[in-house]
Formats: structure tokens, sequence, C-alpha cells
């Protein structure tokens, strides 16, 4: 599910820091006083408890905590309130929402039909889902599985599209999706975390073994391992003993998260589980009870890689890894109130579970912070961020800082990012706008870092022919390049702006948006929506919330599937930078719903 943090090709700069910024900066203290050797019991337990202090207190959501050696829980806490209304405390036992950490349970579902002969992962995925179109190039159920399905963001799709009468379920989810004529990316070409693709697995599972995603987990996963406080939530009126409250900041306190599709949509989210029912199903993936070894090895075996680090790569619902050079196997989970994050190091038979009911913790540094204790005489190298932190750091100047401001573009995805100076520092922020950011450190004139991270992003100065550049190293197999969009910010007059007004029509969706010209800028108004103001990027572009960015053209380009109708009549196309959490639900997500917009009714005149 959605929230504020970039995609992998785009910032990675912001999708890392948003999470891990304040993170780094509370953990330093404890990762510099880290020693090699095994520390005793006693040690161990006040250092990771010192992790957690900041939220262990009556007036504060926490977490809870659970580590496993070889299967047998090793340490067990919660740290804060589970509720604060009721003054109810965190324990081991209290169940939280995981959000994506769902999807291994998703796939394994799959895998347990495929085990039984009911399909095969090779089957398109309209064999079951029928409603889906076909889209020339077959769509297969392990593109689904290791997210290189290519298709459309569809809670991004639901929030342009007009308000349903029904419940945002996942039946609703597969209307939308069959509605979509085009792709992002033709099945198999890359990688682009997707949580709709999940969502039509749990359809699947439903169609195929005639149970719905909730009894047939609880049938076949959780009752045999002894998961007895973990279900999929997928009806509002069920009770949940131990249930820990979710819980949001910001600047005017603290509130009850509002989660709209919380306890209707499953499969790529909707788990609610403890942290110690988590760690008897990681002891699953060394001592097989659930599924056949080879199944639950392929669950584990790197499909392709994601960019999100040199050396990540997604198995089947899982993430493959190294930190600190240490396979790592986990996932991480993130919705409105609740972050989680669970993690595996299979050659040392520790497992890690950290589930958090305030959503600006950040449980992935967390887990890595408690690994680094409790495996200090294994790990082999530096932890993250150490090899940037060590470089020296030097003052710019005004002029030299607003020299990097502007708006970038990653040519080989149309992902925007933008820099700009505030306070004397340069910022980094997703997509066309400005915030969520984070603040960058220059260590010369041309290049700056990311404090805690590994990040390197450097500057490459325009060239004849060539815009100025960015490279951004640190974060995938090769460097991500993007570059500067426009140097001066694009202002159209008002007869510019009356030249975009009218109507227009997205048969995919189901919607027609009505575009107004207003001050320096134009207004969207959708139908049953809030209006979105638009504001001027570059030439034929806007930035907008929601729609992020919303591109004019006068003559529509069949792209990805799209239908080169009405030729002639000018339209729009949305691109999106928002996506799925940073630290804890495996951002660095593309989102581009590829939507076409055509006009049906222009209504510009020249004055």
């Amino acid at each position: 599910m959605r929230t504020v943090v970039i995609t992998a090709c785009v910032f990675a700069v912001t999708a890392i820091a948003i999470g891990s910024v304040t993170a780094s900066t509370v953990f330093a203290k404890d990762q510099d006083t880290a020693k090699p050797g095994p520390p005793s019991a006693e040690s161990v337990t006040a250092r990771v408890d010192k992790l957690f202090a900041e939220w262990n207190r009556s007036d504060s959501p926490g977490c809870s905590l659970g580590v496993s050696r070889n299967g047998i829980p090793v340490y067990e806490r919660g740290y804060g309130m589970a509720n604060l209304e009721l003054g109810v405390p965190i324990t081991p036992a209290s169940v939280f929402h995981v959000a994506s950490i769902s999807k291994q349970f998703t796939a394994m579902s799959i895998l347990l039909l495929a085990q039984r002969g009911q399909l095969s992962l090779d089957d398109e995925a309209r064999k079951y889902i029928t409603e889906m179109p076909d889209y020339g190039s077959p769509l297969t159920i392990w593109h689904l599985l290791t997210h290189t399905s290519g298709l459309r963001d569809v809670f991004l799709l639901h929030e342009v599209a007009a308000p349903r009468d029904d419940v945002f379920d996942n039946d609703a989810i597969v209307k939308i999706l069959a509605h979509q004529r085009g792709l992002n990316s033709a099945p198999g070409a890359e990688f682009q975390y997707n949580n709709g693709g999940y969502a039509l697995l749990a359809s699947m599972v439903k169609r195929v073994s005639g149970q719905s995603l909730r009894p047939f987990a609880d049938a076949n996963i959780f009752k045999p391992l002894g998961m007895t406080h973990t279900h999929f939530h997928d009806d509002p009126a069920i009770l949940v003993p131990n249930r820990a409250s979710g819980y949001s900041r910001d600047a005017g306190g603290m509130h009850v998260a509002v989660h709209p599709y919380l306890n209707h949509i499953v499969g790529n989210t909707g788990l609610f589980t403890t942290a110690r029912d988590l760690l008897l199903w990681e002891q699953n993936f060394a001592d097989v009870h659930v599924g056949a070894p080879a199944l639950v090895a392929a669950m584990q075996t790197p499909a392709i890689p994601t960019g999100w680090s040199d050396t990540s790569s997604y198995g089947f619902g899982l993430e493959i890894d190294r930190y600190r050079g240490l396979r790592t196997i986990g996932h991480g989970g993130g919705d409105p109130g609740y972050r989680a994050y669970v993690a595996r190091y299979p050659d040392q038979g520790l497992a890690f579970a950290v589930l958090c009911n305030l959503d600006d913790i950040d449980p992935a540094t967390l887990t890595r912070r408690v690994a680094d204790i409790y495996l200090a005489d294994v790990f082999s190298t530096p932890s993250a961020g150490s090899a940037t932190s060590t470089l020296p750091h030097v003052s710019l100047s005004a002029e030299q800082l607003a020299s990097k401001a502007g708006l970038y573009r990653d040519l080989s995805n149309g992902i925007f990012g933008r820099f700009f100076v505030r306070d004397g520092k340069l910022m980094s922020a997703a997509g066309a706008g400005t915030e969520p950011s984070v603040g960058l450190t220059p260590v010369n004139e041309n290049r700056f870092v990311l404090a805690g991270t590994t990040l390197v992003l450097e500057f490459v100065p325009a060239a004849a022919g060539r815009a100025q550049e960015l490279h951004v190293t640190g974060v995938g197999p090769k460097p991500i390049v993007m570059q500067q969009v426009v140097a001066t910010p694009f202002a159209p007059s008002s007869a510019d702006l009356r030249a975009f007004a009218g109507e227009y029509t997205s048969r995919e969706l189901e919607v027609t948006y009505t575009l107004e010209a207003r001050d320096s800028g134009l207004v969207i108004h959708p139908p049953g929506r809030a209006d979105i103001l638009l504001q001027p990027i570059f030439r034929n572009a806007f930035h907008g919330d929601v729609v992020e960015v919303l591109e004019f053209s006068r003559h529509a380009r069949n792209r990805n599937g799209i239908h080169r109708e009405r030729e002639r009549r000018p339209g729009f196309t949305l691109r999106s930078g928002a996506t799925v959490n940073g630290a804890s639900d495996l951002a660095n997500t593309r989102i581009e719903p590829g939507a076409r917009f055509v006009s049906t009714h222009h209504v510009a005149k020249s004055t």
C-alpha cells in the first residue's frame, strides 16, 4: 500500500532516507560502541532495549520484538503501548497488522496449490482471472509472484478514478485491472513492485481452491505451524484479542491512523500476526513442515534483481539480500499506523521480527541494529553507511548549492525527482514536489552523500548538447542517471493555460475530468473527489497531489498498448512517483498508472 517514499528508478535518495535518516542518528552511538566477540546475555538485552528506549513509555506506541536461534526464542519483549486510550502495553502476544509481510503467505498458498497440481506457475493469470485481457504477451503466475507482471498500480488507479459505490476489495481490484488495456512494461521485462498482483493471487487462491485466502491459509499454513494468533483479516467485524491499535504522528501530535482499505483487501496485505508467530514461520524455512522442501527452496531463490541494493533480489514474496557480508532473507510491511519487518540470517540460524504500531518508526533499521548486537562476532564488513560517514564534509556557497537545484528526470522510465535549497542545505524529494524531503551532505563541489547510507550523488555539469545530470551510486548494480529537465520554471500565460481547459475522458478508468484554467495553473475537477490544483513544471507538464505529474500531448501515442484512437485530439497521461513505504514495505517501487485521458469537449478559446 502506498506511502510517500520514492521509486527505484526515481530517487533512491529519498526512499532510503525517509526511513533511515532518523534511525541512523538514533543508532549512531550504538554502532560506535559495538565490539567484536560474543557479548554476555546481560549486555545483549541491555543494548537491545536501548534501541527501543525512545518508544518504551506509557504515552507512546512502540514495537514488539522477537529473536530466535534455530527456532528457539532467545528474546521477546514489548516496548510502548498497544492502545494509548486504554493504557494497554505491548507484549510479545500483541497482534499487529503487518501489511506486505502478507505476501510470503500468499505466495506459499499459491505454491501449495501448485504442489497439489491445481495450477502451474507457468499458467497465464487469465486462465483463472478470466476477466483479464490478452496483453499480447503471456502474463503468468510467476510474473505476479516476482513483481514482473508490468501491471499498472491498481491503488493509484482507484484514487484517480471516480469514487465507487461498492466496497474497494479484492473483487473491485479485479474489475479495475481487467479494464486496463495496457501494461507499464511487458511481462518479465523488469521488476516493478506491484501490490495489485498479489491481490490478484489472493483471488486466484479463492477461485482455484474454493476457499478464500483466510480459511485456506488458516487450514494449510497457520494451524499446522501453531501460528494460533495469525489470520488474514478480510472481515472488519472479526474480534481480534490483543490487537495493537495503529497510530500516526504529525505536527499536531499523535492520532489514531485511518486506513480506508484495511479489513477488505488481502493477498498483498491484510495479515494480522504476532512477532512470536512469525518466528514459527521463519523456522519452517529451515525445518520444513508446510510445503514441499523444493517449493520452500523456490520461495527463497533469487528470481530477479530488485535494484534496491547491489545484492538485492526477489523470490516469491521474499527479498534475498546481504547485510554486512551475511545472507539475509526477509520482507517488510507498512500501512497507515503500522510498520513491520522480519528477517532471517539462514547461515547463522537467527531470525528477527520487529512489529510496530507507529508509522514513523523504521523497523528495518531496528532489525539490522539488533542483528548488529547478536552477530557482532560474525559480521565481516562494516555497518551500512560507514563508508560515506568517513568522507570529509565541505561547505558550499549558496550559489554552488543553487546550481544543483531543479527538476530531474530518469530518462529510462520517465520518473521525476526534485532538488532544492532550504536553510542553506541541498534537499532531495521524490516526484515533482518538495515533500517529503531529506538533506544531503556535500563532500566536494559536485558530490553529496546521504548520512547513514551508502548512497553517493554526483552532479555532472551540463556540456554541449547535454543538460546537467545526476549520477546516483550505492543503490543498485549500476548507477541511476537522471537529467535536469529545466533550469528555469515553466510560466505559461493565461492564454496558454486556457488552451488546456476542457473535458478529458479515460475509457479504462470510466471517468471524465474537467480541467479549468485558474490563476497561474490548472484545476482538475474529478467527479466525487476534491479538486486537484496543478502547477506548471515544464512545457506541457503540470504537478499536483495524487496525479503527481500530468503531461499533455497533442497526439495520442501507442505506448504500452494504449490505443491510438482519436489521434487528432489533445490528451494527457498520468505519471506518478509515489510509492510503497521504503524502509518497511520494500519500496523503490515505480508506480505508473499509464492511464491516458483524451479530450472529449475542448473549450479553449482565443482572446
